[in-house]
């Protein structure tokens, strides 16, 4: 992750590397881009599903079907990214993400 000041609210930092982008475009590719590294698993009969992104620490999401928890983990990544940002933390590299998957 990286750390460090944005010159406006409408700068993202993507990891390692330094790439700006607009927020409008550039967060909406990032989370569908993340989405797609999206881990999920059948809890078994009855317990639903589980479903994270690897590399966004504290990401995990539950619902009774695989289509309600992609829709959850949607919501919380975008949250997530949201917060990682303000706090200035950075967001994960997605190509490294994609590496380690």
């Amino acid at each position: 992750m990286t750390r460090g000041n944005f010159s406006s609210r409408n700068d993202l930092i993507y990891g390692r590397r330094l790439i700006i982008v607009s927020a409008m475009n550039g967060m909406s590719e990032y989370c569908k881009d993340a989405l797609k590294l999206a881990v999920v698993k059948n809890l078994g009969a009855g317990e639903g599903f589980s479903a994270k992104i690897p590399g966004f620490a504290g990401l995990v999401v539950f619902a009774p079907t695989r289509l309600e928890v992609m829709a959850e983990l949607k919501s919380a990544l975008e949250g997530w990214v949201e917060l990682s940002l303000k706090r200035g933390d950075g967001l994960p590299a997605l190509r490294d993400l994609e590496v380690m998957a």
